[in-house]
C-alpha cells in the first residue's frame, strides 16, 4: 500500500496528473482503501457554476509543498488552507464545506477543492478507512487516522473549532472541550469522489461523504450541535484552517 502511495505522489509531483479525464462506466459505491487516491471527478458531475481542476504539487522549500491554495508542512505534519466564517448562529452538521456545498449548516466554508485536499493529506501520510459508515447519522464511531483541527485568525492565538460550538443536552447548552476527529477520506460512489461532488469536508454529524468526521460521543445526532453565539467573528471573516496529523 505504501508503494502505491509513493508511486502516486511521484506522478503528481512530476506534473503528469492533469485535469483531463476520460469517461469511465459507473462503479458500485466503495471506499478508497487507506492511502489510495479517489478517482478523478467525471466530466459534468459538478455544477456549471463550479469549474474544477487538479492543482499540481509544487515544492516551495525543504519539507514545504503547495497544492493550489493548500500548504503542506511535512516537518510540522500539517495541512493548512484558507477558509472563512460561514455561520455565527444556528444548528450545525459540519465544521467545513466547500463553497457551493451545504453552507446552510456549516460553521466554515472554503474554496479549496476536496480532491486537492485529499492529495495534500495523502502527501502528509494521513490515511482514511476501508470500512466507512453505511449512511449519514450512522451510530458507529467513524474510523481513520486521528487528526487535530485548529482555526487561525488574522490576529490572536489559534483556537479549536469546538470553542465556537456548543452541544445541547436535555435542553441545556454545554461548552465543548476536546472533540476527537478522524480522517476517513470520504467514499467513492458511482465512480465519483463523493466529497468533491457534494463539497462536504469536515462533519460534526456523522457523514461518510465528508473527509474528516467527528469520533466523539453524539456524532450520530443532527440535533445537538450549535454555533456558540457571541464567540464567532462576523460571517465572511477570513481564517486559516489547519489539519495536523497525530499518528
Amino acid at each position: 500500500m505504501r508503494r502505491t502511495v509513493a508511486a502516486l505522489l511521484l506522478i503528481l509531483i512530476s506534473g503528469l496528473l492533469t485535469s483531463a479525464y476520460a469517461e469511465s462506466p459507473p462503479a458500485p459505491a466503495t471506499a478508497p482503501l487507506p492511502g489510495m487516491m479517489p478517482p478523478p471527478p467525471q466530466p459534468g458531475e459538478l455544477p456549471d457554476r463550479h469549474t474544477f481542476r487538479v492543482s499540481p504539487v509544487e515544492q516551495v522549500a525543504p519539507g514545504l509543498y503547495r497544492v493550489g491554495d493548500i500548504m503542506i508542512n511535512k516537518n510540522e505534519r500539517t495541512v493548512s488552507f484558507p477558509a472563512e466564517v460561514n455561520m455565527d448562529k444556528g444548528l450545525l452538521e459540519y465544521v467545513l464545506v466547500r463553497t457551493g456545498g451545504k453552507t446552510h449548516e456549516s460553521l466554515l466554508r472554503t474554496r479549496v477543492e476536496p480532491y486537492n485536499l485529499q492529495v495534500a493529506c495523502l502527501l502528509l501520510g494521513i490515511e482514511g478507512t476501508s470500512t466507512p459508515l453505511a449512511f449519514q447519522g450512522a451510530p458507529e464511531t467513524p474510523k481513520g487516522d486521528p487528526v487535530a483541527l485548529s482555526i487561525h485568525l488574522p490576529s490572536g492565538a489559534p483556537i479549536k473549532p469546538e470553542q465556537w460550538m456548543v452541544k445541547t443536552v436535555d435542553g441545556v447548552n454545554r461548552d465543548l472541550t476536546d472533540l476527537r476527529w478522524v480522517f476517513t477520506g470520504s467514499v467513492v460512489s458511482s465512480g465519483r469522489f463523493a466529497a468533491q461532488a457534494e463539497g462536504s469536508i469536515i462533519a460534526v454529524f456523522h457523514d461518510p461523504v465528508a473527509m474528516v468526521d467527528n469520533a466523539s460521543a453524539g456524532g450520530e445526532s443532527d440535533k445537538i450541535w450549535f454555533v456558540k453565539e457571541g464567540t464567532v467573528p462576523p460571517v465572511g471573516t477570513p481564517v486559516t484552517l489547519v489539519i495536523r496529523a497525530i499518528k
